[in-house]
């Protein structure tokens, strides 16, 4: 598997430029956060093994990552406080989308037939040429919708119980 530091060599030695060891450090972390982090998170990762690092230099090698094609960023809404944060997604040849958790914020990444076909379906209609999609979902996800579910069995089983004593006296 061909981590991002592997790919970003590369990009670099085509265009002759060099891997410094601040731009090493953020690829390392972006690796080692996976899924999709903010700026922050990256900064915060990078910050901890190097605290000469500023937050500049994470949103200038961030902004030339997506400009190389290795990351895109995303705005991936965090559900009930409504913020939106850019993340950043590791650059994939497969288009894919996304669904967040609203309840723990996790993001799950999927493809899907329909939407290619949505989108054919739409440049037939309309006469576009469509680059991208990007679709979020936004929901519970089955972690915690199962955990939601059974503290509401709780709290009934509770009420019933509570009920009963009542209902004895």
């Amino acid at each position: 598997m061909t981590t991002l530091v592997s790919q970003a060599e590369t990009t670099l030695r085509a265009r002759g430029g060099r891997m410094t060891a601040q731009r090493r450090l953020i690829l390392e972390a972006l690796d080692m956060l996976g899924g999709h982090p903010t700026a922050e998170q990256v900064y915060r990762a990078v910050h901890e093994c190097n605290t000469a690092i500023n937050p500049s230099t994470v949103y200038r090698t961030l902004g030339w990552l997506e400009e190389a094609g290795l990351v895109s960023h995303r705005h991936l809404d965090q559900g009930p406080r409504g913020e939106h944060c850019e993340r950043f997604d590791p650059g994939s040849p497969v288009e894919h989308h996304h669904f967040v958790c609203s309840v723990c914020g996790h993001v799950e990444e999927f493809e899907s037939a329909q939407i290619e076909s949505a989108k054919v379906d739409f440049m037939r209609r309309f006469g576009a040429q469509v680059e991208q999609a990007s679709l979020t979902f936004h929901g519970i996800c089955a972690t915690c919708r199962d955990g939601n579910a059974r503290a509401s069995a709780r709290i009934l089983a509770t009420a019933a119980a509570g009920c009963a004593q009542v209902g004895e006296r």
